[in-house]
């Protein structure tokens, strides 16, 4: 049995670092685990390269240890042009790809589906599997050109959901990304036996979704969920802070921090997350910081809103995109975390604090309280008030911080993400 998972668009940013492209990853090294234990199974990472796959070897960012002073000013250029190029090539790709779409399968031969249904020689079959874990929105027309191929052919086709916010949130989403995500459903659904979402929550969205006609109906689909893992595979210690920081002070890590994990987009509500702490802030007695570990540049506004924070720089840190090396620092020497989202299809950075027994106040949005469970403080993510009274709550007392911190260290069960990836096997083949 062979399990195709397609990692398109990991596979060609492998600098980026957020929260899907960490869920593919992990994924893809723990299936490949299963793979050598399980026989007759086979994990094959693919990615699209406009016509037909090829398979994906070496998906982990690369990481340099070297130190700011180490690398050098030139060395720290050539890394930034790198991704740069990275993104102008990505994007001359893909006009290509939909401009060669467009001449040889919708003009020429619009029914041909079935074009290169071959992988590495072998054809494709209906033991076959094969299941798109990526952000592949956006991919040219011949994309379901060949997927539609490989359905002829009896493969089994899944895709992982991580979230509806373009639906349900239209409003936090640039026009591009919604109609991208929009009509990439409203095109793919027919094509898929199953829909695997990251959360119970989510998946009875997307359900309920589907009888809201925001997605098509497709009566023999199959909607079902799974969990994601929270440990790290690597673990750092403190004596190589200084190498594994290189753009940022590593004092910071030495003073009391509230974290925030993720892009800094509309939807994670960063504004409540600024006023909550604008509140706390005029408290003398709490001496305390904000640090975002995520990059900005996704919405003007919000950016602006940070920058424009008498404490931006001081009090208030922005770290960009880190590593997994650098979040798990972050955790490990965090106050808490605080996810004040409107919405999320699961919310990994939630049970990653939990998993390093850390408080957590998160939002009522979408499936927050699911993953967290009992072991999270939780607010109305339209009421900063809320978010500051919780966040009082614990810097004031030491014996209530102490009470979350007990209770999650000696209750809270993390799951790993081997586990995870046992669940998604079972998702994918039951």
């Amino acid at each position: 049995m062979r399990i195709f998972l397609d990692c398109t668009h990991t596979a060609k940013n492998t600098y980026k670092n957020t929260g899907i492209h960490r869920v593919v990853r992990e994924l893809i090294s723990e299936l490949a685990k299963l793979s050598s234990e399980i026989i007759g199974l086979e994990i094959i990472p693919v990615m699209f390269d406009g016509y037909s796959i090829q398979r994906v070897i070496g998906l982990h960012q690369y990481i340099d240890n070297k130190s700011f002073t180490e690398k050098g000013y030139s060395s720290i250029l050539y890394e930034e042009m790198s991704k740069m190029f990275l993104k102008f090539k990505n994007k001359i790709d893909i006009f290509y790809w939909n401009l060669d779409s467009i001449i040889n399968y919708s003009l020429v031969r619009p029914l041909r589906f079935d074009h290169n249904l071959k992988f590495e020689k072998t054809n494709f079959s209906q033991d076959d599997y094969y299941v798109i874990i990526d952000a592949n929105w956006d991919l040219p027309r011949s994309y379901y050109n060949f997927l539609r191929g490989i359905k002829n052919a009896k493969v089994e086709i899944s895709i992982i959901c991580y979230d509806l916010i373009p639906l349900k949130f239209p409003e936090y989403c640039s026009n591009k990304f919604r109609k991208q995500f929009v009509n990439f459903y409203n095109i793919y659904t027919e094509l898929f036996n199953k829909v695997i979402c990251i959360s119970k929550n989510s998946a009875k969205d997307y359900i309920e979704a589907q009888y809201q006609g925001l997605i098509p109906r497709n009566k023999n689909l199959i909607v079902t969920s799974f969990c994601l893992g929270s440990n790290f595979e690597n673990q750092y210690s403190t004596d190589i802070l200084d190498s594994i920081f290189n753009f940022y002070p590593v004092d910071l890590l030495s003073n009391k921090y509230i974290l925030v994990v993720g892009s800094l987009t509309p939807h994670k509500n960063i504004k409540t997350i600024i006023a909550a702490f604008n509140l706390l802030s005029v408290q003398k007695d709490l001496d305390v910081h904000l640090v975002f570990a995520g990059n900005k540049g996704w919405d003007l506004e919000t950016d602006r809103l940070i920058e424009t924070q008498t404490g931006y720089a001081k009090t208030i840190h922005v770290l960009g995109s880190v590593t997994d090396a650098q979040l798990n620092i972050l955790y490990e020497n965090c106050f808490c975390l605080v996810q004040a989202s409107f919405y999320e299809g699961f919310g990994l950075p939630v049970v990653e604090a939990l998993q390093h027994g850390k408080p957590v106040i998160a939002s009522t949005g979408g499936s927050l309280p699911e993953v967290g469970g009992d072991f999270c403080i939780y607010f109305n993510p339209a009421q900063p008030i809320e978010l500051t009274e919780a966040l009082q709550k614990i810097l004031s007392s030491e014996s209530e911080y102490d009470r979350l911190v007990y209770l999650i260290k000696h209750e809270y069960t993390a799951l790993s993400w081997q586990e995870s990836a046992v669940q998604f096997l079972d998702c994918i083949c039951n």
